[in-house]
């Protein structure tokens, strides 16, 4: 036992503690008194205490539960005695108290002399644990400590949020979880390195600390502010927040975009200038979940919606997004057995040449019937592909079906300048694209020059180093590249020149509605002339209107495609119609 031992008394009633505080005088030990569990836990954190005499109901403000809980997690309160003083006999506060820290319990009235000895027993047996601490201490932080941000992990979140929900649950109050993910910490290390990307998990660890601070209170050891704010990493570029004394669901949104903003700002690491974003999903107890497992799962969900709709923001969770990860699960399980199940088929939708008058080409567009779920919309099932790397072997499936078809059709008589057909970014990333390309114009006997493939736009901004070379390589087997959906990406025209490009495929969305809004109509024009003077073809997607054909035609763009000219077919039915074309064809 210290040759004085310092006792923290914390209750609310006058006459307990000083009953208790000349009871440990008595016995020769030092005591200090706090009137509520707040002021007792900023004595401690101030000037410690060797132990801890607690009262378990203080109706205003953190009842004992709560105050233990807290001063476990202080550095120096992890292992010193705390004696709870309760009223209470039931079960379930005894196992409260020992669930939020208590070293053991004494009940009211108290047995003046046994505390006495009981807090001597306490301090003796403390001596003897004092002696491992060093080493246990040690098992404990890499137990519950991520090595490299310092902060808590993800056991270590899952206990603490247990049991701040037990304390929400008996008060009736409200928890906000938080998960945050970087956007795009992959392609920084992958372009950066490994030792780049830890720099950048530090920072942004320094920074969380610092904007979860509130009024400028310094985020205690293991993490948790005095408004009760708590921060863990939980793997990878993932960090949880939990804010566990919320007035309203809207607090949690403040706490996001506090955070969203503060890791928006660039980082400077070893002279380098690194720009991020990050993705925040909410979940609140308890309308979004009743256990530590659902509110991580849940707002791990809104923060996976939060990117999909394109990162830098935050969602709340809701219970639609659990129906829609349902689907999304079913749907994968499908999309894996699809190719095998021939469920694909391409539809052709012709393309036109503006000056004869007829076809000038295809663009091969896929389509899903699935036998359980019925057709299912591209726009659903090739985001989902792309996630979840599907799309290297389905893209394989579109591309070789498309050049037998081309052929096929060469071989019947009927003349294709191109066949275009849509590759992802991640195809064209792929270890061996250009190689696979050449092996299935080889397979098919189609001519290189035939083929062409369809690059969004959006593809285009990361890894260009890696893509243009998978470029150049395609452009060596002697296909065709277009843009596709130009003018809704963010390439800037300077990077868009050094790409070795022969069609730009002005989006569908700027040719809707381009007769009554002149802003779309001036970026239709623009296009048009930016191609001609970088020696490039346009096609203009999406025409459904004849006042749209009329205008792409009087600014000189030379093709098209869409409904109005012909819908996307499936391949007999494109076949009929290229016959009935090619008859009309003048000789060329």
């Amino acid at each position: 036992m210290p040759a004085q031992a310092h006792i923290l008394i914390i209750d609310d009633d006058p006459l307990i503690r000083r009953l208790v505080a000349k009871t440990l005088q008595n016995e020769g030990m030092q005591t200090t008194e706090a009137v509520s569990g707040e002021e007792g836990l900023k004595i401690f954190q101030e000037h410690g205490a060797d132990a801890v005499l607690l009262d378990v109901i203080m109706p205003n403000g953190m009842d004992g539960f709560a105050t233990c809980a807290r001063i476990r997690e202080q550095s120096t309160g992890q292992h010193i005695p705390v004696l709870m003083m309760t009223g209470l006999d039931d079960l379930d506060s005894v196992n409260c108290a020992y669930g939020s820290g208590a070293t053991d319990f004494i009940t009211k009235p108290i047995n003046v002399p046994l505390l006495g000895y009981r807090i001597h027993y306490l301090l003796r047996s403390a001596k003897t644990t004092y002696r491992l601490l060093d080493s246990e201490q040690r098992l404990h932080h890499m137990a519950y400590f991520d090595s490299l941000t310092e902060l808590p992990n993800r056991t270590f979140f899952q206990e603490h949020l247990k049991i701040m929900i037990a304390f929400a649950q008996r008060h009736h109050q409200k928890l906000g979880v938080l998960f945050l993910d970087i956007d795009g910490f992959k392609r920084i290390n992958d372009s950066l390195g490994h030792h780049f990307g830890d720099l950048v998990l530090q920072e942004t660890s320094n920074r969380l600390r610092k904007c979860l601070r509130a009024s400028d209170a310094l985020i205690r050891v293991g993490n948790t502010t005095s408004d009760g704010i708590s921060l863990a990493r939980l793997g990878g570029d993932e960090f949880t927040v939990l804010l566990s004394s919320i007035e309203r669901n809207e607090d949690a949104a403040t706490v996001a975009e506090r955070i969203r903003k503060s890791l928006a700002e660039p980082f400077i690491l070893a002279d380098q200038e690194i720009y991020t974003t990050t993705s925040v999903g909410i979940s609140i107890y308890p309308v979004d979940g009743e256990t530590e497992l659902d509110l991580i799962k849940n707002a791990d969900l809104a923060m996976y919606y939060a990117k999909r709709a394109g990162g830098n923001s935050y969602r709340y969770f809701s219970v639609n997004m659990t129906e829609a990860a349902k689907r999304r699960l079913i749907l994968e399980n499908h999309l894996h057995k699809a190719i095998e199940r021939n469920e694909f088929e391409l539809h052709y939708q012709p393309q036109f040449d503006l000056i004869t008058g007829s076809y000038s080409g295809v663009e091969a567009l896929l389509r899903w019937n699935c036998q359980e779920l019925g057709r299912i919309s591209p726009a659903e099932f090739i985001p989902l592909a792309e996630e979840n790397g599907l799309i290297i072997r389905i893209g394989e499936w579109v591309l070789r079906t498309a050049c037998l078809q081309a052929k096929n059709w060469h071989n019947q008589g009927i003349r294709l300048s191109r066949i275009a057909v849509n590759v992802s970014g991640k195809q064209l990333l792929h270890k061996g694209f250009p190689s696979l390309v050449a092996k299935i114009l080889a397979e098919s006997g189609l001519k290189p020059n035939t083929l062409e493939l369809e690059v969004t736009e959006s593809a285009l901004i990361f890894e260009e180093n890696i893509l243009m070379e998978a470029l150049k390589s395609l452009k060596k087997i002697g296909i065709q590249l277009s843009i596709d959906d130009f003018g809704t990406g963010y390439s800037s025209l300077s990077r868009l020149m050094n790409f070795p490009i022969d069609c730009l495929k002005i989006d569908q969305s700027f040719i809707r509605d381009l007769e009554q809004n002149t802003a779309k109509a001036a970026i239709v024009a623009a296009i048009i002339k930016m191609a001609e003077g970088m020696n490039m073809k346009v096609i203009a997607e999406g025409v459904e209107t004849n006042d749209q054909l009329d205008f792409i035609k009087n600014n000189q763009c030379k093709e098209a495609q869409g409904y109005l000219l012909c819908k996307p077919l499936p391949s007999t039915q494109v076949e009929e119609f290229l016959r009935n074309q090619a008859s009309l064809r003048p000789n060329v």
